[in-house]
């Protein structure tokens, strides 16, 4: 836990730009998100040279170390390169201050990621100074200094991680985003969890003691919304990432559950029951709500277009007890066009909008167990994209629309896990058994 104290003392960490150097790669260099047909980028990650007073007896650096290595490997973007490959030449440059680009292109390194730190005396703090070499271009790429309290040595690291994927892929890191999620408890509970890109710091953000549904990030990352029985009502309600400041947005007799924030965060799109049937509402700032569906079959689990134009559910109105994903107007609800966009499959539900906007991931059954496909927008085909022989279900995409968190069961355990669409790589997140309804935090600007 983060505690206030810490940010009182450090209550920024200082990022500056010490070197005037220019932060775009080359047009050579930078991924296309869409058509990702490049190699991974190979990167020597140097050792980190502690450059003060005194020692680093908790061993801050190798820490560091540790912690960039894993976010960068986790962005499937980077292969590092053994130690022993540039070990010598490493020590050469440290003795002589040069850089010599031609060597480390002849040893197999795109990329060079040199560091230095220091502590600051009586417990202040620490520097890192970050510095990124281009040896195909043979020029420095990103030059950076972090200065925090030593609790934050996490923090720092991640957002620089995230400044090396940004020079590559022109979007930002995953490392210090987040994810929110139910675990159950021994006594049937579920309560809200949070849990690091990199499965770290992990937290238990509520103590209702009850049944709670769907967790959902604020756009802005500030708030988490979800459904509640703690008051024997399924009531939603907002806390803050920490789990503070708790608060009952809404609460009307029977269902107040499925919870999207528009992306203005002017309204939330939920599932009521007040009309003795499930139906999709918006919540404007007034509180009034107004009706978006108006079908005799269950309509649920609304996400948001990323231009806040259109939604996409859930609905059984095909009939036969076989819910489909839909699309329908923000505004007019299914009183104008709506789509369907689910085929080839008996069941379909849990739609989750990329923020790109070309492509919704939903869970569908296929044969007896529940994979996750993506609809693609711009050809109107669906393509599962995960496999096994046990379920995936409850997609959530990452905020760079690479990734994508989901439960799968596995030997009768459900855990959460990411992948991105269509890769055989998976990463497993949680590891209680009971882990349910992930959803990925936005970019986080602190």
């Amino acid at each position: 836990m983060i505690k206030a104290e810490y940010f009182f003392a450090w209550v920024f960490i200082t990022l500056v730009y010490f070197f005037p150097v220019k932060v775009e790669a080359e047009p050579g260099v930078q991924l296309n998100l869409e058509k990702e047909t490049q190699e991974k980028v190979s990167l020597a990650i140097t050792d980190f040279i502690f450059n003060g007073a005194g020692s680093d007896i908790r061993g801050l650096g190798k820490e560091a170390r540790r912690i960039l290595e894993k976010d960068l490997i986790y962005s499937e973007l980077f292969s590092l390169l053994g130690k022993p490959v540039f070990e010598q030449l490493e020590k050469m440059e440290r003795a002589s201050s040069d850089m010599s680009y031609k060597n480390w292109r002849t040893i197999g390194a795109q990329w060079i990621l040199k560091t230095e730190y220091r502590i600051i005396s009586k417990g202040r703090g620490q520097v890192f100074d970050f510095r990124l070499y281009d040896a195909v271009n043979k020029r420095m790429i990103l030059g950076k200094r972090y200065k925090a309290s030593a609790k934050l040595l996490r923090k720092i690291v991640h957002r620089f991680a995230d400044e090396v994927v940004l020079q590559l892929t022109g979007k930002r890191g995953l490392a210090a985003t987040q994810i929110t999620f139910l675990g159950q408890k021994k006594n049937g509970s579920k309560e809200v969890y949070r849990v690091d890109f990199d499965g770290h710091n992990l937290r238990q953000l509520t103590r209702d003691d009850t049944v709670n549904l769907s967790p959902s990030w604020s756009p802005d990352g500030k708030f988490i919304i979800y459904t509640s029985y703690a008051a024997h009502n399924p009531d939603l309600i907002r806390i803050g990432p920490s789990g503070q400041k708790r608060t009952t947005l809404y609460r009307l007799p029977g269902l107040n559950a499925a919870p999207s924030w528009s992306p203005d965060m002017q309204k939330i799109a939920i599932v009521l029951s007040r009309d003795q049937n499930s139906e999709i509402y918006l919540l404007k700032k007034n509180r009034a709500p107004q009706r978006l569906t108006r079908h005799f079959n269950i309509d649920t689990s609304p996400t948001w277009s990323p231009d806040g134009k259109k939604i996409a559910f859930t609905s059984d109105r095909s009939g036969a007890g076989a819910p489909q994903i839909y699309i329908m107007g923000a505004e007019k609800g299914d009183s104008g066009k709506v789509t369907r966009i689910s085929f080839g499959s008996s069941y379909n539900d849990n739609p989750s909008w990329s923020p790109d906007g070309d492509k919704i991931a939903y869970t569908s059954r296929q044969g007896k167990k529940f994979q996750i496909s993506v609809y693609d927008l711009n050809t109107h085909k669906s393509k599962v994209v995960t496999s096994g022989l046990e379920s995936s279900e409850q997609p959530s995409w990452s905020p760079d629309g690479r990734f994508i968190v989901f439960r799968k069961r596995v030997n009768n355990r459900f855990n959460i896990f990411i992948q991105r669409p269509g890769r055989r790589g998976i990463r497993q997140l949680t590891f209680s058994g009971k882990s349910h309804s992930p959803s990925w935090s936005p970019y986080i600007n602190n």
